[in-house]
């Protein structure tokens, strides 16, 4: 005889996986019996849901019916649960994005970067081998931002005619330079910056900008253990003839 279900590690975290735990007790079915009783053919796919919405609360087709049936009681008092459990997941999401977004205010520093004809790289293994900071972010003396406006100008323009210059007006994987920002203060899942042209020359008043994304690298999917392996690696300039396609 199998055994009466047990919850395994995280399954009890979300309401929804409290509820089936619970009713899955109280109605004494172990595991497979509950997969059964849900309407699965195929008892692999069907653990595989289940363990699915007691972990995350999501809630395969098969089993988003049927699962007040399934456990016995009032599939309104079903959807009030999971309506719980997506408060829950979406409150723990905004935590997180605090918590990003601190740490990143932590590491802040302004910096001059590259922008370019692509904003997503290809191919985008070099951008993850070498990171798209190590790419498109330019070396600058780390005095520059203190210094005044008039003398950032000028150390920033020489900065990026020299740039501009050694990269032959290109960016490997990201393709075309069109232009450069002065990130100088850090706001909330964006910056803000003062844009230059290729030639040095200031382009406008300070503007909201977008941060760079970071490309990953790895053996399958969801593996990111081979970013920025070569981030150390001095970059060498890629001529290709797409380089020069100014499409984004």
């Amino acid at each position: 005889m199998s055994s009466i279900i047990q919850p395994r590690f995280y399954e009890d975290a979300y309401p929804i996986g409290r509820l089936v735990l619970d009713r899955a007790k109280s109605l004494g079915l172990s595991r497979t019996e509950l997969v059964q009783r849900l309407g699965y053919a195929n008892l692999n796919t069907g653990h595989r849901a289940l363990t699915e919405l007691l972990m995350t609360g999501a809630s395969s087709p098969i089993i988003a019916g049927k699962l007040g049936e399934t456990l016995e009681i009032e599939q309104d008092l079903v959807d009030a649960i999971m309506l719980a459990t997506l408060r829950q997941k979406s409150d723990e999401a905004r935590v997180q994005m605090l918590d990003r977004e601190e740490a990143y205010m932590r590491s802040f520093r302004p910096h001059l970067r590259s922008e370019t004809a692509r904003t997503i790289p290809e191919p985008i293994f070099i951008a993850a081998l070498l990171t798209t900071a190590r790419l498109r972010v330019v070396p600058t003396p780390e005095d520059i931002w203190s210094a005044s406006p008039d003398e950032r100008d000028r150390t920033l323009k020489r900065a990026i005619r020299e740039h501009f210059r050694d990269q032959r007006g290109s960016v490997p994987a990201f393709g075309r330079i069109v232009a450069y920002t002065a990130v100088v203060m850090v706001g909330y899942r964006s910056d803000f910056g003062y844009p230059y042209d290729v030639d040095g020359n200031p382009a406008g008043p300070m503007q909201q900008v977008g941060r760079l994304g970071e490309a990953v690298f790895g053996t399958s999917r969801g593996d990111a253990r081979l970013t920025g392996l070569l981030k150390n690696t001095a970059v060498t300039v890629i001529s290709a003839g797409d380089d020069d396609d100014p499409s984004p």
